[in-house]
């Protein structure tokens, strides 16, 4: 087993890590985004390359979080296609 896969096995998946937040530390998150946001604009970052280093700090953190995204989307655009009559539905 690599070192990623390692590291993947032992996270919470989505759904655990969002059961599982402690109501204490959820305003300790809110302060380190904070000052993560801060660092970023005193240091001129643009705020869509934080929103999209932000982003992918979340894909690699929460395993599963990419396919679920990717699934939703590929639901949508499915549900998309059956609505405007281009797919029939099996």
């Amino acid at each position: 087993m690599t070192l990623p896969e390692k590291r993947a096995a032992t996270r919470p998946s989505v759904a655990e890590a969002g059961a599982a937040v402690d109501v204490v530390s959820v305003p300790k998150m809110h302060r380190l985004l904070e000052q993560a946001a801060q660092l970023a604009a005193s240091a001129g970052l643009p705020p869509d390359a934080f929103a999209g280093f932000a982003g992918q700090a979340s894909l690699r953190a929460f395993p599963g979080l990419a396919e679920q995204m990717a699934k939703a989307r590929f639901d949508a655009a499915l549900e998309e296609l059956r609505s405007s009559g281009r797919l029939a539905k099996a």
